[in-house]
């Protein structure tokens, strides 16, 4: 009888090379001949090693993650005198179909576990599917905003105060009207954005000092920055003088360069995007191609219908005309004609502008809806 008992509790108390131990939902764990405490947990991309000498010796140990003949060397490095010790590993490292063992050094016989065992704790707010869609949101709201709506209110604002001159839209000037509600919708795509990417980040900082990637803290500051500008567009616009105020000008430039600044650094975070955000903006070469042509439109139909416009090509023209035809004719002629042929041009110059940039505003958006699809 008093063997029995001794027998029975020998294999009771001495713990076998895969004995379970207690073990947190979702991990992998057990205990080892040595006194060791194996647990092995998944967090997102990566799995996590932690080893607990139950004796209270310091540890050190080199563990080996082996699937399929290759082995992968863990090294499992305590601070100081304390016997716990932790390290990690990539899970794209293994074969989510195959089993994983695990090997320490004074053990000879691995013991093996899933991958598709390994759950990771329960994740709180978005999951990480919702985060991206919204991100993408982010992404194609700042696309319609920058590259869209805003070239479109500049132009008209630039170009097409000649047009449509004896209609008016509610009372007001029909170019006044179509540059106000492009930059409305414009500023709504961008406030709407700016939503979209702090909810896809979970309220956290992406910005200088945060402690992000170099280009997310630029892309971020720059991003920002802007948004509060062209937010602060439309407000100080409510804050002008009259028209024949002896300080509108100063109103005018300082509303010229804000939108500027503006613009020229939203362009910057947008093209930093296309170039360093590749995971989601898939052909780097291609969009930062579209992403310049905007702005390569604005400044060309700008300088061109300036120089067509000046009194100096004006007058270059006329001398060229007067060679050819009696002078009074053409004197009488360009009275009458006030030289419109530039502000013909100008209409359908801004509508195939606007045509383009809304092409863009969609090959892009379509290039980020499609992007995520290697991750």
């Amino acid at each position: 009888m008093l063997f029995l008992f001794s027998f029975l509790s020998t294999c009771l108390l001495v713990p076998s090379l895969a004995a379970p131990a207690a073990c947190e939902p979702g991990a992998f764990c057990y205990q080892a001949p040595e006194g060791t405490r194996v647990t092995v947990t998944r967090a997102g991309d990566v799995l996590s090693l932690k080893l607990v000498d139950e004796k209270g010796t310091s540890l050190s140990k080199n563990v080996t993650f082996s699937q399929n003949g290759v082995e992968n060397l863990v090294n499992c490095q305590a601070n100081g005198n304390d016997n716990t010790c932790q390290a990690q590993i990539a899970v794209d490292r293994f074969d989510k179909n195959l089993p994983i063992n695990v090997t320490l050094p004074e053990s000879t016989q691995p013991v093996p576990f899933n991958l598709a065992a390994l759950t990771p704790p329960p994740q709180e707010g978005l999951t990480k599917q919702q985060r991206r869609q919204f991100s993408k949101a982010h992404a194609i709201l700042m696309i319609l905003g920058w590259l869209f709506f805003v070239p479109t209110g500049f132009l008209f604002a630039r170009l097409g105060k000649d047009l449509f001159k004896e209609q008016t839209l509610f009372g007001m000037a029909v170019w006044f009207q179509i540059h106000r509600a492009a930059n409305f919708m414009g500023v709504v795509c961008i406030c709407t954005s700016m939503l979209c990417i702090f909810i896809s980040q979970q309220w956290t900082w992406k910005g200088s000092w945060s402690g992000s990637k170099y280009w997310t803290e630029v892309h971020t500051d720059l991003g920002v920055i802007s948004s509060v500008l062209a937010v602060a567009q439309p407000i100080n616009s409510l804050l002008r003088c009259g028209p024949t105020h002896s300080k509108r000008v100063i109103f005018n430039w300082a509303h010229r360069c804000v939108g500027i600044i503006a613009f020229s650094l939203a362009l910057t975070a947008i093209i930093i995007a296309a170039v360093q955000f590749k995971r989601i903006w898939n052909e780097p070469l291609l969009e930062l191609v579209l992403v310049c042509l905007p702005i390569v439109i604005c400044l060309t139909a700008t300088i061109v219908f300036s120089v067509l416009e000046s009194d100096r090509f004006k007058g270059k023209a006329s001398f060229g005309e007067m060679k050819v035809r009696n002078r009074l004719v053409k004197i009488r002629r360009e009275n009458a004609t006030k030289h419109d042929w530039p502000h013909i041009l100008k209409a359908p110059v801004i509508f195939w502008a606007i045509g383009v940039f809304f092409c863009i505003a969609v090959a892009l958006s379509l290039l980020v809806v499609n992007g995520y699809k290697n991750t």
